[in-house]
């Protein structure tokens, strides 16, 4: 408990920060940054509601006050899991817009205007919002015996099927896309340091290379971002395949200790990483930096 109530309120003041320099430094205003944007609102939002699903469930007082209240339960399990779930699409989604920006860079400005990002945001939005809410209308089994756990209120169906499966397939397709940037952005740096000095190029082509090279910094940037990513949510997301699909003896002689124990930390690795990306930002973008 005393764990993830320091990581989550550690994670406040970063995402704060970098949505208020979005916000209030215009420079920062493009459509990369409010995907940035939309991601540290996911962030803010996992700090804000994990204190809640934290003392539901590992105090005696909230684990009573779960099991008298129904929709208090369901109502914090549902801003959680809006939460976390904003924040692997809009992971995809970022990992999407430097996909296009490595390998279709003629269309790049065409494609990825503020208007269409506007939109993908809201629509990531409103249907995460929209498939969570689904629970607090009918769709879950909430029994005042039992925890207020998403395994014990929410149905398999709904938990397997509408959450960690998604979540599943948008970590494998962002980690496809993340993987072929990488090896585009390598090969991109070697032609870069072969030919740092081009004699006689006219203005049009440095302001080429320019821009090729910021949007080279901004991939590297997204690049250890969806890193981190990664190495936060994979252990969990690898200990709930384990459970869905238990070994026959645990079955019988139920889970190890262990694995429980591993299973409850990761969740505290998976909210630090709400922590690490402002720090990212700062470090590897001036702007981001200055705006800090």
């Amino acid at each position: 408990l005393i764990c993830d109530l320091i990581i989550l309120a550690a994670g406040v003041p970063g995402n704060v920060l970098t949505i208020l320099a979005y916000i209030k430094y215009e420079q920062l205003q493009s459509p990369t940054n409010l995907l940035i944007c939309s991601q540290s609102i996911g962030d803010l939002f996992t700090c804000l509601s994990g204190p809640l699903f934290a003392v539901f469930n590992y105090t005696e007082t909230g684990q009573a006050l779960a099991a008298s209240n129904k929709y208090l339960c369901l109502v914090s399990l549902l801003v959680l899991f809006i939460a976390l779930q904003s924040s692997i699409t809009n992971i995809l989604a970022l990992s999407t817009e430097r996909f296009i920006a490595v390998y279709f860079s003629l269309h790049y400005y065409n494609w990825v205007t503020e208007r269409n990002v506007k939109i993908a945001v809201v629509a990531i939005w409103t249907v995460i919002i929209s498939i969570n809410c689904l629970p607090l209308v009918g769709w879950n089994d909430w029994n005042s015996k039992l925890a207020c756990m998403p395994v014990t209120v929410y149905p398999q169906l709904f938990f397997q099927g509408l959450f960690v499966l998604p979540c599943l397939i948008f970590v494998l397709v962002s980690t496809v896309e993340n993987f072929a940037i990488a090896v585009k952005a390598v090969r991109r740096q070697r032609s870069i340091a072969a030919a740092v000095v081009v004699p006689n190029a006219d203005q049009q082509t440095e302001e080429a290379k320019i821009k090729s090279g910021n949007q080279f910094k901004v991939t590297k940037m997204m690049l250890l971002v969806v890193g981190c990513f990664f190495a936060a949510w994979l252990p969990w997301i690898i200990l709930n395949s384990i459970f869905f699909s238990l070994p026959s003896s645990w079955k019988i002689n139920g889970v190890p200790k262990g694995i429980l124990m591993a299973f409850e930390y990761s969740k505290g690795v998976l909210v630090a990483n709400s922590i690490v990306n402002p720090f990212i930002y700062g470090w590897k973008n001036k702007l981001f930096r200055d705006a800090y």
